[in-house]
């Protein structure tokens, strides 16, 4: 499978320049040569197939032999993914990207012990930016400012498939499948010390389903990636 590279701008020429941490990557760390073929995408969809053409020491151009489109997977999936430590957020941010979430929306739970600092946001976008490439993701995950508890109610309540995963609930998630409206798949995901009483209610009351993703309890790190490979196998986007 061919390298992935995200640009800026892919313009409309027969090649392309490419600079920046992108290039140092590839010049420096994988020692990228005159002849490879690679792709680049500028993370909205739209993707260049090309041989690369000249290699500089802080640059490097591509012969594009190839443009395309990519469009978004429907149902779109959004993650509301409460606060935790860096090390479990850098995590969870890795899964997220790789099954496919389309949006990821930190929340500031009751119970998160973890603060939402300024610098976080442009730490998510890089993380979720490696694991895109990692797993050759084309469109990147659009990360979002924090968000409250009543906001989540007043923003997804009767518009979206509003899924709370509590491990006290009696509601499967397979159960639920079937009653899925048109519109987002909206997965609320708990810190590490669980939900409390008055964010399931206040949850619940918006619309929310409060659902069980297995007997098992997964840490919060885990919880969205396997609720959306459960949804997705599910559903039969996979």
């Amino acid at each position: 499978m061919l390298t992935l590279f995200f640009v800026p701008d892919l313009g409309s020429g027969s090649h392309i320049e490419v600079g920046g941490d992108e290039a140092h990557h590839a010049i420096k760390v994988l020692r990228t040569e005159v002849g490879e073929e690679i792709v680049l995408a500028d993370g909205s969809g739209a993707y260049a197939r090309g041989k690369v053409s000249g290699v500089g020491k802080k640059e490097f151009q591509v012969e594009v032999l190839e443009r395309g489109l990519q469009k978004p997977q429907t149902p779109e999936i959004i993650v509301i993914q409460a606060l935790m430590k860096s090390d479990r957020a850098k995590e969870a941010i890795e899964l997220l990207t790789v099954a496919g979430a389309s949006t990821i929306i930190p929340w500031q739970s009751a119970r998160s012990i973890a603060k939402w600092q300024s610098d976080l946001g442009e730490k998510w976008l890089a993380t979720s930016i490696t694991a895109s490439k990692q797993s050759r993701r084309l469109i990147l995950p659009v990360i979002e400012p924090p968000i409250s508890t009543a906001q989540i109610a007043r923003r997804f309540a009767e518009r979206a498939n509003l899924i709370v995963l509590h491990e006290g609930a009696t509601t499967k998630l397979s159960e639920i499948t079937q009653s899925l409206i048109d519109g987002p798949i909206v997965f609320v995901i708990g810190p590490e010390g669980g939900l409390s009483g008055e964010e399931i209610g206040e949850l619940s009351a918006a619309g929310g389903k409060v659902t069980l993703l297995g007997t098992e309890v997964l840490r919060s790190a885990h919880a969205g990636f396997a609720a959306i490979s459960a949804i997705s196998a599910l559903i039969g986007r996979w």
